[in-house]
């Protein structure tokens, strides 16, 4: 710093600092050691949101020394603390006084660690010990002083450095200086500053991720947060520098900028930021930065209009910057919740929301859960039988006053400012729906293992901000919304609510969003048991939901997402690196990774069908002999490997890190496919059982077909004439109502089908149900129906490699292949015969509900011959003409042909 300077400094101290010899400060309360807090911080076991500054770099005095004087960085500490500062970013290790200083006024600091990033350090041996000397002795001078937030180990290494050396190579090394500071300092977080054009380095091994980010405009600014925000993943993240040039801009801009970036960074979820700089005086390359002054004070540490908003801001909180607040109302449904009930709502009562209230639906529970609900009367608490999880949040929502209806699970716990970050994504996207992550808590060694195996409810992303599924523990609805789709399907008992009311949103025209920053803690399951358990519900779900939307489901039963899916679980197989958009030259300004696609086919021996087939071929083996016991011996140990390699691509937190935790993950990805699987399956098979009743005499007489005269091929028709306005729509309505009423199965179109209503008459077998209406003027109009019962897709697909199999099979083994064939012929026969009296009693009850609004049934006009259709008798065209009222009939193609 030249003499000119220090003379202004010392001038200003005069008139705006404390007196020449400072006075002594008391450690406010919160100079604890900072910890992570989800995708936060936490000192002293409350929230630590960082509005920091960069301190520097300076030119080095006579010494050596890169601060200014202990007078003169006291003076500027206590500037900041005037503005609500909580924390500096220092670019080298600062003196043991300034940690003293800055820790006494309750600051913390982000220490960067310098090292020569800008060459290419891996070719030099001497260059890499000297990085991890520095980082070691960085390290060990914060342990045994307090006031330290964390580590910077590395700061925005170049993009063509990278590309240089290799992506996987700089990870390893950064890696390397990461464990380094932890082994020196256990106990302090580490992270590395990163910035948009090496934004694809993986830094998963750091606590908190830290990006550099100067983007001027808003809404442009605020989209790269929420792509950080899922790209960070579990982990806090930090704006490490954001500032204005004012020589360029101006003061009052800078100002607006800095107010404003400040608040779309807290809005978006992000742990703290640091605004570069607090002064223009600028030291860095050898010189002194005279061409830009991005400090929020000038040389001298005068304020300028930056400092003034910075001071106005400091005190605001999210649902302060909500630009409307409606009423909340947060539903809680719970079974035997109890172990985890009073520390969710604890929580729920501790929300930063102005208007909202708490609603748990206790669904019959036989556990302490009624007890922990006296603890909390002001929240309103409903007990009911065991109906289920999806009933229990259709009642939720009847009793919600709220405009928003929000939905957790009772072993979650909700972030303060929950409601705030959800409230606020759906006031900006207009969406009708809105989820946010759920994070793993640390529960422990065997739940972080359990956490980091498949299966584990996450969230799909079409967009950075589009989702396809949020999960059931945190998503809210408009109320409007959620009631044009009537709830809930109170056919989900226990899982699969969630994927069912998102996709028929969205088959409704509506949009789900993502909230980044709206986290909820969610407890995983503590056991292998209880994580299997979870498993079975979730393969039962799979299974309902392939009846509910067939679409969204493969032949095999496996769901289709279109989106990514999220979390630290393991999700399928990695098989090739991504593709980095590096820009011509490898000098893009934002180079962005493209994730490939989870290598499903290669799940293929992990599946619960592979291993029926080594099975039956060590089944097999007992005939043939030795060679298909060693194929089988393969099969198993092909699954065996498929395991081991989703467990070496898991990435457990790495707290829980031990010998034994690849292989527990390995034994985990091995038995979870399985489990789901047959579960799955077994609920195909007995999900949808026919309900035993008997024929009303209402449908046994309206019904125009004798019982048992179901085509073996083809189709069946029936139609109805109208005279006073119903129409195929009231029709069908009427109809679901009464297969409701029933407990039948069934699925409706969900708008990429060629049919109206499907209706499960056996497992396997579906009755299709397509409606056609014809107007003829004056309301009366001709409603015709057409019945086809189908065999699944899965039993299609289980057929076709029967198929083909069989007379594999056959050549080998003549005799028992036709014992299998007769019994299985035998057995289909039945099943079709069983489906078919199923079918009858479905078309006798649309001819009930065809009486009940007032259409009159008539005899079809078609029916099928080959593939094309033709007209019935002439009796039935005259019965059918009569009962028209004597209008011309034609004939039309089926909706099947």
């Amino acid at each position: 710093m030249n003499h000119n300077a220090m003379t202004r400094c010392i001038d200003t101290m005069s008139v705006y600092g404390p007196p020449e010899e400072p006075p002594v400060v008391s450690r406010p309360n919160g100079t604890g050691r900072i910890l992570l807090d989800g995708k936060f911080l936490a000192r002293d076991g409350k929230r630590f949101r960082i509005r920091g500054v960069t301190y520097g770099p300076f030119a080095p005095d006579a010494s050596g020394g890169r601060f200014p004087s202990p007078a003169h960085c006291d003076f500027d500490l206590f500037q900041m603390a005037e503005a609500g500062i909580n924390a500096l970013r220092t670019y080298h290790v600062p003196p043991a006084w300034l940690l003293e200083k800055a820790e006494a006024r309750g600051m913390a600091l982000l220490i960067d660690v310098p090292w020569p990033k800008h060459l290419c350090f891996l070719q030099s041996v001497r260059a890499r010990a000297e990085a991890r000397r520095a980082v070691r002795e960085a390290a060990e001078f914060g342990r045994k002083r307090g006031g330290v937030l964390a580590y910077c180990v590395g700061n925005e290494v170049p993009p063509d450095i990278v590309r240089w050396h290799g992506v996987r190579r700089v990870e390893r090394f950064l890696a390397d200086l990461c464990d380094v500071a932890h082994q020196a300092d256990p106990e302090r977080l580490v992270t590395y500053a990163n910035y948009p054009p090496t934004e694809y380095l993986d830094l998963s091994s750091f606590d908190l991720s830290t990006f550099n980010v100067y983007l001027h405009d808003p809404a442009v600014f605020r989209s790269y947060l929420l792509r950080l925000q899922n790209l960070t993943g579990e982990r806090p993240l930090l704006l490490g520098e954001l500032g204005m040039d004012t020589m360029r801009n101006g003061e009052s801009a800078q100002a607006a900028f800095l107010s404003g970036h400040l608040r779309e960074a807290m809005m978006a979820g992000l742990a703290g930021a640091f605004v570069f700089s607090w002064t223009d005086d600028w030291h860095t390359g050898g010189h002194q930065v005279e061409n830009w002054a991005f400090g929020v004070t000038q040389t001298d540490r005068t304020p300028k209009a930056a400092y003034h908003a910075l001071q106005l801001d400091g005190e605001l909180r999210p649902h302060a910057l909500l630009r409307e607040t409606p009423r909340v109302s947060v539903v809680v449904c719970t079974y035997n919740g109890g172990r985890t009930l009073d520390q969710c709502l604890q929580s729920l009562q501790a929300l930063d929301y102005p208007d909202y209230e708490v609603i748990v639906v206790d669904d019959g529970s036989t556990d302490a859960t009624g007890e922990v609900l006296e603890r909390f009367p002001e929240i309103t608490a409903i007990r009911q039988a065991n109906l289920g999880l999806s009933v229990a949040r259709n009642v939720g929502l009847a009793t919600a006053t709220g405009s928003i209806i929000a939905y957790t699970d009772s072993d979650c716990f909700a972030d303060p400012d929950w409601l705030s970050h959800l409230v606020d994504q759906l006031n900006r996207n207009g969406a009708a729906a809105v989820g946010g992550p759920n994070l793993t808590p640390d529960d422990g060694w065997l739940a972080g293992c359990i956490a980091a195996s498949p299966g584990q409810p996450t969230h799909v992303l079409l967009e950075d901000q589009l989702a396809e599924h949020v999960p059931g523990c945190n998503m809210a609805f408009r109320r409007e919304a959620l009631e044009a789709i009537h709830g809930f399907d109170p056919g989900f008992r226990t899982a699969g609510d969630d994927v069912d009311v998102c996709w028929r949103l969205q088959n409704a025209g509506y949009r789900i969003t993502f909230a980044p920053g709206a986290c909820v803690w969610h407890h995983r399951r503590h056991t292998p048991r209880r994580y299997f358990k979870q498993q079975a519900g979730y393969g039962e779900a799979e299974a309902l939901l392939s009846f509910t939307h067939p679409d969204r489901f493969t032949a095999m039963g496996s769901g289709k997402w279109h989106g990514v899916v999220y979390g630290p679980s393991a999700v399928g197989l990695r098989l090739s690196s991504p593709l980095i958009y590096r820009g011509t030259f490898g000098t893009g300004l934002f180079q962005c990774v493209y994730q490939p696609n989870a290598g499903h086919w290669a799940m293929l021996p992990s599946t619960l069908e592979w291993h029926a087939v080594a099975l039956a071929t060590a089944a097999a083996a007992l005939v043939v002999g030795r060679p298909l016991f060693a194929l089988s011996a393969v099969m198993i140990a092909l699954s065996v490997f498929v395991a081991a390699l989703r467990a070496a691509q898991a990435r457990p937190d790495r707290r829980h890190l031990r010998w034994t935790t690849r292989p527990l993950i390995a034994l985990l990805c091995y038995l979870q496919p399985l489990v789901r699987s047959w579960f799955r399956y077994r609920t195909r098979l007995i999900a949808h059982r026919v309900p035993r009743e008997g024929r009303t005499e209402a449908e046994g007489s309206a019904s125009l077909s004798p019982p048992g005269s179901w085509p073996w091929f083809g189709p069946r028709f029936a139609a109805y004439w109208s005279e006073n306005g119903p129409n195929r729509i009231d029709l069908l309505r009427r109809a679901v109502e009464s297969l409701n009423e029933r407990k039948w199965a069934r699925v409706l179109d969900s708008g990429w089908s060629d049919w109206d209503l499907g209706v499960y008459c056996r497992a396997g077998l579906i009755l299709k149900v397509c409606t056609v209406q014809e107007d003829h003027g004056g309301g009366r109009c001709l409603i015709r129906v057409c019945y086809r019962l189908s065999l699944a897709q899965w039993v299609k697909a289980i057929g076709t490699v029967a198929a083909v199999a069989l007379p594999v099979f056959a050549l080998t083994f003549p005799k028992p292949a036709a014992i299998v064939l007769t019994a299985t012929s035998a057995l289909l026969a039945a099943r079709w015969w069983q489906a078919s009296r199923a079918a009858d009693r479905v078309v006798d009850w649309f001819d009930a509900v065809a009486g009940q609004i007032g259409l009159t049934p008539c005899p079809p006009l078609e029916e099928p011959q080959g593939r094309r259709w033709i007209s019935r008798k002439a009796e039935n065209q005259q019965a059918v003409a009569s009962a028209a009222g004597g209008l011309e009939t034609t004939s039309v193609g089926g909706p099947f042909a």
